[in-house]
Protein backbone atom coordinates (compact mmCIF):
# COMPACT_ATOMS: atom_id res chain seq x y z
CA UNK A 1 0.00 0.00 0.00
CA UNK A 2 1.16 3.31 1.49
CA UNK A 3 5.19 3.81 2.93
CA UNK A 4 4.78 4.91 6.29
CA UNK A 5 4.20 8.70 6.58
CA UNK A 6 8.02 9.48 7.12
CA UNK A 7 9.09 7.72 4.04
CA UNK A 8 6.12 8.69 1.61
CA UNK A 9 6.90 10.79 -1.44
CA UNK A 10 4.95 13.91 -1.12
CA UNK A 11 4.40 16.61 -3.21
CA UNK A 12 4.68 20.42 -1.62
CA UNK A 13 3.09 23.60 -3.07
CA UNK A 14 3.41 27.13 -1.88
CA UNK A 15 0.05 29.83 -3.19
CA UNK A 16 -1.63 33.22 -2.04
CA UNK A 17 -5.13 33.88 -2.48
CA UNK A 18 -4.72 37.52 -2.59
CA UNK A 19 -5.64 37.58 1.28
CA UNK A 20 -2.99 35.32 2.98
CA UNK A 21 -0.23 33.03 1.53
CA UNK A 22 -0.66 29.22 2.28
CA UNK A 23 1.42 26.03 1.55
CA UNK A 24 -0.24 22.76 0.59
CA UNK A 25 1.25 19.04 1.38
CA UNK A 26 -0.35 15.78 -0.64
CA UNK A 27 1.24 12.58 -0.56
CA UNK A 28 2.05 10.85 -3.92
CA UNK A 29 -0.74 8.29 -4.45
CA UNK A 30 -0.20 5.47 -7.05
CA UNK A 31 -2.74 4.78 -10.15
CA UNK A 32 -3.55 1.44 -8.74
CA UNK A 33 -4.20 2.18 -5.12
CA UNK A 34 -7.32 0.75 -3.99
CA UNK A 35 -9.59 4.14 -3.31
CA UNK A 36 -12.86 2.13 -2.97
CA UNK A 37 -11.22 0.84 0.61
CA UNK A 38 -11.20 4.28 1.76
CA UNK A 39 -14.32 5.59 1.03
CA UNK A 40 -14.59 8.36 3.82
CA UNK A 41 -12.82 11.87 4.21
CA UNK A 42 -11.69 12.69 7.53
CA UNK A 43 -10.33 16.23 7.86
CA UNK A 44 -9.21 17.88 11.34
CA UNK A 45 -8.85 21.35 11.32
CA UNK A 46 -5.98 23.21 13.73
CA UNK A 47 -6.38 26.40 14.90
CA UNK A 48 -3.04 28.38 15.94
CA UNK A 49 -2.81 29.88 19.00
CA UNK A 50 0.61 31.21 17.89
CA UNK A 51 0.54 32.20 14.27
CA UNK A 52 3.23 34.21 12.51
CA UNK A 53 1.87 37.75 10.89
CA UNK A 54 1.15 35.97 7.54
CA UNK A 55 -1.12 33.37 9.52
CA UNK A 56 1.73 30.46 9.26
CA UNK A 57 3.16 28.35 11.93
CA UNK A 58 5.17 30.45 14.16
CA UNK A 59 8.47 28.48 15.30
CA UNK A 60 6.24 27.71 18.63
CA UNK A 61 3.40 26.49 16.43
CA UNK A 62 5.30 24.51 14.26
CA UNK A 63 6.57 22.52 17.28
CA UNK A 64 3.34 21.67 18.34
CA UNK A 65 2.05 20.64 14.82
CA UNK A 66 4.67 18.63 13.96
CA UNK A 67 4.04 16.48 17.75
CA UNK A 68 0.60 16.52 17.16
CA UNK A 69 0.73 15.40 13.35
CA UNK A 70 3.77 12.88 14.14
CA UNK A 71 1.47 10.85 16.90
CA UNK A 72 -1.84 11.60 15.22
CA UNK A 73 -0.23 9.44 11.92
CA UNK A 74 1.43 7.05 14.30
CA UNK A 75 -2.13 6.00 15.84
CA UNK A 76 -4.20 6.20 12.80
CA UNK A 77 -2.03 4.73 10.01
CA UNK A 78 -0.70 1.84 11.79
CA UNK A 79 -2.58 -1.12 10.39
CA UNK A 80 -3.19 0.67 7.01
CA UNK A 81 -6.83 1.54 8.08
CA UNK A 82 -6.32 5.62 7.48
CA UNK A 83 -3.92 7.42 5.52
CA UNK A 84 -2.83 10.77 5.97
CA UNK A 85 -2.97 12.08 2.06
CA UNK A 86 -2.68 16.13 2.59
CA UNK A 87 -1.93 18.99 4.72
CA UNK A 88 -3.13 22.31 3.91
CA UNK A 89 -1.77 25.38 6.01
CA UNK A 90 -3.46 29.02 5.99
CA UNK A 91 -5.37 31.49 7.38
CA UNK A 92 -4.05 30.77 11.17
CA UNK A 93 -5.24 26.91 10.29
CA UNK A 94 -3.88 23.92 9.67
CA UNK A 95 -6.13 20.83 7.87
CA UNK A 96 -4.88 17.14 8.59
CA UNK A 97 -6.76 15.72 5.43
CA UNK A 98 -7.32 11.79 6.04
CA UNK A 99 -9.07 8.70 3.83
CA UNK A 100 -10.07 6.22 6.22
CA UNK A 101 -12.44 2.90 6.22
CA UNK A 102 -14.21 3.25 9.64
CA UNK A 103 -14.59 6.44 11.20
CA UNK A 104 -14.75 5.23 14.82
CA UNK A 105 -11.65 3.75 14.79
CA UNK A 106 -10.14 6.66 13.95
CA UNK A 107 -12.05 8.53 16.82
CA UNK A 108 -11.48 5.97 19.38
CA UNK A 109 -7.03 5.58 18.20
CA UNK A 110 -7.37 9.82 18.12
CA UNK A 111 -9.16 10.04 21.73
CA UNK A 112 -6.59 7.48 22.84
CA UNK A 113 -3.30 9.16 21.57
CA UNK A 114 -0.85 11.03 24.12
CA UNK A 115 -2.04 14.50 25.09
CA UNK A 116 -0.40 17.61 26.32
CA UNK A 117 -1.57 19.76 29.20
CA UNK A 118 -4.32 21.69 26.94
CA UNK A 119 -6.25 19.96 24.85
CA UNK A 120 -5.61 20.27 21.17
CA UNK A 121 -6.96 22.76 19.48
CA UNK A 122 -8.76 20.67 16.82
CA UNK A 123 -12.26 20.55 14.92
CA UNK A 124 -13.38 17.44 12.96
CA UNK A 125 -15.49 17.06 9.90
CA UNK A 126 -16.62 14.12 8.18
CA UNK A 127 -17.45 13.02 4.86
CA UNK A 128 -18.43 10.61 2.51
CA UNK A 129 -15.68 10.82 -0.62
CA UNK A 130 -15.09 7.41 -2.15
CA UNK A 131 -14.12 9.04 -5.58
CA UNK A 132 -11.41 11.03 -3.24
CA UNK A 133 -12.29 14.11 -5.10
CA UNK A 134 -11.23 16.40 -2.22
CA UNK A 135 -8.17 15.15 -2.37
CA UNK A 136 -8.20 15.46 -6.47
CA UNK A 137 -8.95 19.00 -6.48
CA UNK A 138 -5.45 19.86 -4.36
CA UNK A 139 -3.58 17.29 -6.21
CA UNK A 140 -4.96 17.25 -9.69
CA UNK A 141 -1.38 16.47 -11.45
CA UNK A 142 -0.31 13.68 -8.53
Amino acid sequence: MFESADNAGWTLAEGHTGEYPFLVRHRQVAEDFPRDVYPKRLNVFWAMSRPDVNGLPSPEEGGRLETFENRLVAAVEQDETAWLVAVVTGRSEREFVFQLQEPQQFLQRLNEMPQEDEPYPIEIHLSEDPDWMYFDDMAPNR
